[in-house]
């Protein structure tokens, strides 16, 4: 599925004598915190912006079209292009060796970063053209258990959206060269611009019948995410220059990275297209329905995995290229383990107030009681996807860093094909669910291959340590579960009366919040009580302030 990705212990420059000098980069905490503030207001405005979809269109045609037709652009801008991307990881793989401590770029890394960017920019354009021609044939393809009112109207929204491919590449390039300098803002920003375009565009015209609006408005947002990483490509004295120094190295080891994750990533793609073709066959919703619940899956895991996931690759990196595996293995359990220690309880609250939440928040408009069940039913399958996600994506980082891309390439060759499987058994019976469910199961057998394979980079990413800390936080988040069911049951049972008096509003979701808090309490006690290493070094480090 598309996606709208703790202080680790210090790197070795910083902490062994013998180093030859400190690095300048801000403590991986510090980052980490800006990246999440800003992917958090980021990932509100994208929440902001679904709702505002779901209220002028609801689950129907119009949304399945339009999530159908964004699919290649949205693989291009978001998963090609997007942090933690192909090209993303494969410009900070290349440049963080080029580029030390915040150094001014050379003429050899001006010339890598043009050439990379002139011959991104010719495939992309080639790519745009061939999905504006055969736009037709192509979700034709893709939805060929839907409507022909559905296939014409996605074909007519792709060929809109084309020109975001050409985009997609040349913005995951801009954002590693940024990361390398340590400038996480712009990056984390972009995807504003796309829900503040589709938002204006709702606005202005709200009797948009056909989704036209929402394909004009994304390829205005696709375009001014480019443009907001332009200044500061330049003021790091980089060009855009066009040159095809394609016999360099650094091209070479570039395209050995990138191709295998590249086409990694396409398959990863096509798993989404074994789900909308099974989603075709559900009537209209179905896919609008997948897609929501993805997207409230990622508006947390999104955060996270952005926040920690992108300042700590360049650390795998280096770490790789020195071999100092210990500060890799340290890392990696420090960031999934907080990673988990912040997740569960959002995973506690999904599995407990599914239905009551997507009332609250989406059922307005044209979203009615229908298409609340629908995707209750697709987020409550989907929600446990919380626990190998974050293991995976780190792990997957991991081969990255030693310029291993190919390893990921296979697990996804796996993976369609389960998918495929687990669609055909599960479907029939959950309908949307089983979509959803075998999204989880996927992700899970994912993370089991690559985390055993692994081994042929680092003997010990320390999995064995991890599952005492991930077995704390699984009776923390049980206790949490009891302590949000007691305090619920409790307020009905007591209190409903009195709150009914003040609004039906008040007598429906008063008891959640607070539970929700009490829950939240519990949790936070009981981790603290387990002795939890990550939650007391976050502790140190935030009254600290990093």
């Amino acid at each position: 599925m598309f996606t709208m990705s703790s202080e680790a212990a210090p790197s070795s420059s910083e902490a062994a004598p013998t180093a030859l000098k400190p690095s300048r980069a801000p403590s991986l905490l510090k980052a980490a915190g800006l990246i999440a503030l800003v992917t958090v207001f980021s990932k509100m405005l994208g929440f902001i912006r679904d709702w505002a979809i779901m209220y002028a269109y609801g689950t129907s045609v119009v949304t399945d079209a339009y999530y159908a037709a964004f699919q290649l652009p949205a693989f291009s801008i978001i998963l090609l292009g997007g942090l933690g991307g192909p090209f993303h990881t494969a410009t900070v793989a290349v440049f963080s060796r080029l580029i030390k401590d915040n150094e001014a770029p050379n003429e050899r890394a001006k010339l890598l970063a043009s050439t990379f960017i002139t011959l991104t920019s010719l495939v992309f354009t080639g790519l745009s053209i061939l999905t504006l021609i055969f736009a037709k044939p192509i979700m034709g393809l893709i939805l060929s258990g839907g409507k022909p009112e559905l296939i014409d109207m996605a074909a007519h929204q792709l060929q809109i959206m084309s020109p975001c491919i050409l985009a997609g590449g040349i913005v995951g390039i801009l954002y590693g060269i940024s990361n390398i300098y340590n400038c996480y803002f712009w990056p984390s920003m972009s995807p504003v611009a796309m829900s503040l375009t589709i938002m204006l565009g709702l606005l202005l015209f709200p009797n948009d019948s056909t989704g036209l609006v929402l394909a004009w408005s994304t390829l205005a947002g696709g375009i001014l995410q480019l443009i907001m990483q332009l200044p500061e490509f330049f003021r790091q004295k980089f060009t855009l220059k066009p040159a095809l120094d394609y016999k360099s190295p650094e091209i070479r080891q570039a395209g050995e990275l990138l191709l295998p994750a590249t086409v990694g990533t396409t398959i990863g793609q096509l798993v989404t297209y074994v789900d909308m073709f099974f989603a075709s066959s559900l009537g209209a919703g179905g896919w609008s329905a997948v897609t929501l619940s993805n997207r409230l899956v990622q508006l947390p895991l999104g955060v996270l995995q952005t926040a920690l996931l992108v300042p700590i690759f360049p650390r795998f990196s280096r770490a790789a290229a020195e071999g100092n595996y210990e500060e890799i293995k340290r890392n990696f359990k420090t960031g999934v383990v907080s990673l988990w220690l912040i997740s569960i309880p959002l995973l506690v609250l999904m599995m407990i107030y599914t239905q009551p939440l997507i009332r609250l928040i989406f059922q307005h408009g044209r979203f009615d009681e229908k298409a609340t069940e629908l995707v209750s039913t697709a987020l409550v399958f989907q929600a446990f996807q919380i626990i190998p996600y974050f293991a995976r994506d780190s792990i997957t980082r991991v081969f990255y860093a030693f310029q291993d891309s190919k390893t990921p390439l296979l697990v996804g060759l796996i993976a369609i094909f389960t998918k495929a499987l687990l669609n055909w058994l599960l479907v029939p019976k959950y309908g949307v669910g089983g979509i959803t469910f075998a999204i989880t199961l996927v992700t899970f057998i994912n993370m089991t291959l690559l985390g055993f394979l692994s081994k042929k980079h680092i003997q010990d990413l320390g999995f064995r340590e991890m599952l005492g800390p991930f077995a704390k936080l699984a009776i923390a988040g049980s206790a949490m579960a009891g302590a949000v069911y007691a305090t619920d049951y409790l307020l009905r049972l007591s209190a409903l009366p009195a709150m009914r008096t003040i609004s039906p509003l008040v007598a429906e979701y008063g008891p959640i919040f607070v539970a929700s808090l009490v829950g939240a309490l519990v949790y936070g006690l009981t981790a603290w009580a387990l002795r939890i290493e990550e939650m007391n070094y976050l502790q140190r480090r935030l009254l600290k302030r990093g």
